[in-house]
This record gives C-alpha cells, structure tokens and sequence, in this order.
C-alpha cells in the first residue's frame, strides 16, 4: 500500500509540474474548450491549464483524509477495510493516471495547434480509449470490493446482504468492462464527438441491464 500511495502521489504532482514546464511555449491565450462539432468555443489564459491538475491535487488529498476517516471509524473488519482500502487507492490511482494522459493531450495540443479553430477526430478517440481503459480496470475490481459503505454500488439495496453486494458489483464490473471494450471498438470507426455520446449511450444501458439482472438473480435465490 505504501508503494502504491508513493505512486500515486507522484502522479498527482506530475501534472502542476508538467504544466508550468509547457506553460513557457504556449501562446497567452489559448483554446480552453471545444463544443459537440469539436469547434473551438472559448479561448482562455493559459493559467486555465492549472485547472484539472489542481483538480487532480484535490482527488489525492480527498482519497487520503476519506481512506483515514473510513479506516478508523469502519464497523468491518481489519480483513474487509484493507481489502477496500487496497481497492480504492488501485482505482483512484488508474484515474489519476488516466488523467495525466488527458492533461498531457491538452498541453500538448495548446503548444502545436494555438490558434486552431477544431481539433481532430483522434482527439475524441484518445479521450475515449483512456476512459475505456478505467472503466475497464474499475470493472475487474469492482466484484472484489467487501460489502461496505467506502467504495462499490451503493444503494439500500445492495447493502441489504453480502449476496446483492457481490452479485450487483459483480454486475457492475462486467457492465464496465462491456463499455469500455465496446467503446474502444466503436471509436475505432465512429469519428468525432458522436463516438463519445455512443460511449455514454453504452453505459448507461450497460448499468440498467446490469442492474436488473442481478437484482432478479438475488430475488431468486432469496
């Protein structure tokens, strides 16, 4: 644990000290945001590139007083609050990184195309394939997760036994892994924004069979 805390930490600073390296090359203003046709819509300072990893500085600090707070106040046990602590600094972590990748994009883009008024379809393919890749890495953890009130599918439901806790994260997991795969896929063909609204399409539909299916799996054998 104390490895995998050292990474992410790294991780999360990796980011503030990227940017201000980048920051020399940028023009003062720069693209910030870009509409559903992937045009340009708002130009800003390039300061604004300090948001996300300020962002990602916040998700560390939050990970580290919540894990504190749940350790020591968790009714589970020793065996159950490790595992879940374990669990959550994997996942927080692959989002930090995921979200190095993105920042990194950005940086790079704000250098090699300041005045561009769209960007390309890889940028959407990019995005897509690095939150693919999360939610593929959350899906394999999610089933191992004890119940608890720290990390997995919450809900009155699924903490009503170990059983709707296993069988609904399990469910979870593999509606994750089901949209990043497809995700992946179909942004390999499907260009521009449209593949990212496919992706959330994907998703959510993925989530609500997923749902179902396992709260009908444990009424059975209720």
């Amino acid at each position: 644990m104390k490895k995998l805390n050292k990474i992410m930490l790294a991780l999360s600073i990796l980011p503030t000290l990227l940017t201000s390296v980048f920051l020399f090359f940028m023009n003062d203003t720069v693209p910030m945001h870009y509409n559903a046709s992937g045009a340009v819509d708002r130009y800003g300072s390039k300061y604004e590139n300090f948001i996300l990893p300020a962002i990602i500085l916040f998700m560390y600090a939050f990970y580290m007083v919540y894990t504190k707070i749940y350790t020591k106040y968790s009714t589970n046990s020793v065996e159950k609050i490790n595992n879940n602590v374990k669990i959550t600094a994997i996942l927080v972590t692959s989002i930090i990184a995921a979200f190095n990748i993105l920042q990194l994009m950005f940086l790079i883009l704000a250098i090699l195309k300041p005045d561009s008024t769209t960007f390309t379809d890889n940028v959407p393919f990019i995005i897509n394939t690095v939150m693919s890749l999360m939610l593929i890495i959350a899906g394999n953890f999610l089933p191992k997760t004890k119940r608890n009130s720290f990390i997995g599918v919450k809900t009155s439901w699924t903490q009503s036994s170990d059983l709707a806790w296993y069988e609904s994260n399990r469910a979870g997991g593999i509606a994750f892994v089901v949209t990043g795969v497809l995700t992946i896929i179909e942004s390999s063909f499907i260009k521009g924004i449209n593949s990212t609204f496919i992706m959330v399409a994907i998703l959510l539909i993925s989530i609500a069979v997923a749902y179902i299916y396992a709260y009908v799996k444990v009424k059975k054998s209720a």
